[in-house]
C-alpha cells in the first residue's frame, strides 16, 4: 500500500468505524459487562494529535468525540498511519505507546481489545445473526453511519478523489432505507459534513428499497445498476451531486474491503 492510502485507512478506521462502537455499547452485553463502573477517557490519536477519536466512559455510559477533549484522559498514541491499520486489521500484537495517565487504569487497557471486538461482531456479522429483522436493521443502520462519515475522509484526503470533489456542487445528499435509517452529507466547496438520520432539504436522494437490499449494497454485493433498473434503488434530485457521490461511495468500498 502506498502512504497516502494508508493515511486514508487510517482515518477511516479511527473516525468513521471506532465511534460506532458508542451505538454499540448500550445494547451489548460484552462491553457492559467489561466496561462497568468505567470513568475514564481513552483517545486513540496519531503521532501529532490528528486524527484523533476520544471514548468518553462515564457511569456506565460511552459515548465517542472525533477530536481531542480537554482534561485529563488516557492517549494512546500510534507512530503512523501503517500501525492503525495493522492494529485495527489484528495483524500485530503491538499496541499503540501510552502516556502517563495510562498507568492508573491498566485494568481497563487490558479489557479494551475485547470492547473494540465487538465493532466486528456487528460491522461484519455471521450470516445467522442477521437473520433477525431487528439485528439486520441494526447493522445497517451501523453501516450507514460508516458510509456517512467515512465519505468525508475519502473525499478530503484521497488524492485520487481530488478531480472528483473539484467539481461536485455544493448541495446535500440523503442516503435512506425507505422507512428505515437514513444518513446525509452537505459538501460546500469540497468540505464534507456528515449527518445522521433524514436531511431537512436534502438536494438529492438515494432510497433503497427494503433492509435486505441496503445490506447488500453496503457490502458491495449488489448490481447497482440493475438495482436503480429495477427500483430497488431510487434516485431523484441534483443529477451532479448523484454522479460525484458514485466514485466516492465505489472508492470507500475499496477501502473497506
Amino acid at each position: 500500500m502506498d502512504n497516502a492510502w494508508e493515511t486514508v485507512l487510517a482515518r477511516l478506521h479511527l473516525r468513521a468505524i471506532l465511534p460506532v462502537i458508542e451505538d454499540i455499547a448500550p445494547v451489548d452485553q460484552v462491553i457492559k459487562e467489561l466496561t462497568a463502573g468505567w470513568n475514564v477517557r481513552i483517545q486513540f490519536q496519531m503521532a501529532g494529535g490528528d486524527p484523533a477519536t476520544t471514548l468518553i466512559f462515564q457511569n456506565g455510559t460511552l459515548k465517542t468525540s472525533r477530536e481531542k477533549v480537554p482534561g485529563p484522559k488516557v492517549v494512546l498514541t500510534f507512530k503512523d498511519a501503517r500501525f492503525v491499520n495493522e492494529v485495527f486489521q489484528n495483524k500485530t500484537k503491538k499496541s499503540p505507546t501510552p502516556n502517563i495517565v495510562a498507568l492508573g487504569h491498566l485494568s481497563k487497557l487490558l479489557k479494551l481489545d475485547q470492547v473494540l471486538g465487538r465493532l466486528e461482531h456487528y460491522l461484519r456479522p455471521e450470516e445467522a445473526f442477521l437473520k433477525d429483522p431487528d439485528n439486520l436493521k441494526f447493522c445497517v443502520e451501523l453501516t450507514l453511519k460508516v458510509l456517512a462519515y467515512g465519505i468525508k475522509e475519502v473525499a478530503e484526503h484521497d488524492p485520487e478523489m481530488r478531480p472528483v470533489v473539484e467539481h461536485l456542487p455544493n448541495g446535500t445528499i440523503e442516503i435512506r432505507v425507505k422507512e428505515g435509517p437514513a444518513v446525509h452529507a452537505s459538501i460546500k466547496d469540497g468540505i464534507f459534513s456528515p449527518g445522521i438520520g433524514p436531511a431537512e432539504k436534502p438536494n438529492a436522494v438515494l432510497e433503497i428499497q427494503d433492509l435486505e437490499t441496503a445490506w447488500k449494497m453496503l457490502q458491495g454485493d449488489l448490481d447497482l445498476f440493475a438495482a436503480v433498473g429495477s427500483s430497488r434503488i431510487k434516485i431523484r434530485g441534483l443529477v451532479p451531486l448523484l454522479d460525484g457521490i458514485n466514485p466516492l461511495l465505489d472508492r470507500l468500498s475499496l477501502y473497506l474491503a
